[in-house]
């Protein structure tokens, strides 16, 4: 069982005409790489035709019983505001935790605008997703998404499933040795078999050590995603499958974390 934790409904690369097309050619692509579930990551950016929404996203994913959704709040554009919204589908259960993009938008995971949602996950035991690293060609971005913030919010609201994804590439060993000693943060793999990211954060065996370093010392903490359509699928999955671990700890990567983080019904 492999459950993609992290996908976006998105054109990329000309894969698709139309946003119906793209969600199309991923569910081609999950019968083919034998996903049996995944986690739609909708853009925090409203009305785009690049790129799906969460509206969007309740549309096309429909009644299908193993694609779930995150919430994205617009921090920078609406602060707080949002916060009714987002209790009522998190209880409703139409989405399974919140995303923030701090790098994509100016602004940092410990911005006041930003606590009440965590206060809400926390309450709900509902897990935070926090977008790290640097974006293709630009460095600069991960200022604002330094893990160190994202400690300081997991050690606030101790009993918040805190999710890093990505990494914070290209500074691996950075962020594994300032959040490995925080009990409620979790890793996501999204990306990190991308060439651009194995190349920048020291090439696939420095990659392979860390990550390995990660699920050696909290194999419950490690959760498959890829990051769909940017990145391939084939690919992170044989990056899982090169570290060579037992099959339990393997199928816990694979699926089981992410079952239990996000409560997922399958």
């Amino acid at each position: 069982m492999i459950i993609d934790s992290h996908v976006h409904i998105s054109l990329y690369n000309n894969n698709a005409k139309s946003l119906l097309e793209a969600f199309s050619v991923f569910l081609k692509e999950m019968e083919e790489n034998e996903i049996c579930g995944a986690i739609i990551i909708p853009d925090n950016i409203e009305g785009s035709d690049n790129i799906a929404d969460l509206d969007k996203a309740i549309e096309l994913i429909g009644e299908r019983k193993n694609l779930f959704l995150l919430g994205s709040p617009q921090i920078i554009q609406r602060g707080s505001s949002e916060l009714k919204r987002y209790q009522s589908l998190l209880q409703e259960g139409k989405i399974k935790g919140l995303k923030f993009f701090p790098g994509h938008d100016p602004y940092y995971p410990t911005d006041e605008r930003c606590w009440p949602y965590y206060e809400l996950c926390q309450k709900l035991d509902s897990p935070v997703l926090f977008h790290t690293g640097e974006n293709s060609g630009d460095s600069d971005c991960a200022k604002w998404n330094d893990p160190k913030y994202i400690v300081e919010v997991a050690k606030k609201y101790p009993k918040l499933k805190v999710i890093i994804t990505h990494y914070y590439w290209p500074k691996l060993d950075y962020c594994y040795e300032i959040t490995k000693d925080v009990p409620n943060i979790y890793f996501e793999l999204a990306a990190l078999a991308d060439a651009e990211v194995i190349s920048k954060s020291g090439k696939i065996e420095k990659m392979k050590e860390v990550l390995r370093k990660t699920v050696s010392d909290r194999p419950d903490k490690v959760i498959f995603g890829t990051d769909w359509p940017m990145c391939k699928i084939k690919e992170h999955i044989e990056l899982v499958k090169s570290f060579g671990l037992a099959e339990d700890i393997e199928n816990m990567v694979f699926s089981q974390n992410s079952k239990k983080v996000y409560k997922l019904p399958l």
